[in-house]
């Protein structure tokens, strides 16, 4: 019988010690090694690859993380090259305040290399959705569009026109096979009128771009609504 209880106990922890995060590591086809939050989804087959925006980290999904983990989505939450712990390019120390155009741009195969880290771990790209914030989102548009690994979905927070060099208009107008929710707040005008654009211009388009109203603030901040982000997990549960 003890035996019998001891093996129960060791396959309980066993079960609760896969359910929690996990820092992880890997590296970008051009030499970066990036950190990140890694949480194996539950009973849900999609895992987010949520990237934060200009100046931020991983640690600006906290609350987000923990709404995908209740509905048992996973998440593979990670710092951009030049940000908190992904500061290694080649071996050379990088950091985002001395990015060029065409540094921001690179950073797109983040999410590449990403998608390919989970992909090696047995997950479909048919099971991710990238999720990005501010500048994350524009980047996680480029990814979808350039990668070799296509998401079902993407979900863009506060995307712009263009920040900091990294566009979004060119990557609307290419052709896409997966899904698209964009949100935007009122109160924030520029990713607001960017959204209305980007939104308006794949009406024509077979798969266009859904719409999730922000409420206020940008980016990850939107998320501090409750209905905001129940409305954007809503649109999740239905792919």
């Amino acid at each position: 019988m003890l035996k019998f209880l001891l093996t129960a106990a060791l396959l309980a922890a066993g079960g609760a010690a896969q359910a929690q995060q996990a820092t992880v590591t890997f590296k970008t086809s051009d030499g970066c090694r990036l950190e990140a939050f890694y949480l194996a989804p539950s009973s849900s087959p999609f895992v987010f690859i949520n990237t934060h925006g200009l100046g931020s980290s991983k640690n600006e999904w906290g609350l987000f993380q923990e709404e995908l983990k209740k509905l048992g989505f996973g998440y593979l939450s990670l710092d951009l090259r030049g940000h908190n712990a992904s500061q290694s390019c080649g071996g050379k120390k990088t950091d985002y305040k001395k990015f060029s155009k065409e540094d921001w741009n690179k950073a797109s195969l983040d999410i590449e290399a990403a998608a390919g880290w989970l992909n090696k771990k047995g997950t479909s790209p048919a099971s991710m959705v990238f999720c990005g914030a501010s500048i994350g989102a524009n980047l996680s548009l480029k990814a979808a569009v350039e990668g070799q690994l296509k998401p079902a979905a993407l979900i863009l927070l506060s995307p712009g026109l263009e920040y900091a060099g990294v566009g979004a208009e060119e990557y609307f107008s290419s052709p896409w096979n997966f899904k698209i929710l964009v949100s935007a707040a009122g109160n924030d005008p520029y990713a607001w009128q960017s959204s209305m654009k980007l939104v308006k211009s794949s009406g024509g388009k077979a798969r266009p771009a859904d719409f999730v109203n922000g409420g206020s603030g940008h980016g990850v901040n939107m998320l501090k609504n409750p209905r905001v982000t129940s409305g954007i997990l809503r649109w999740a549960s239905k792919l």
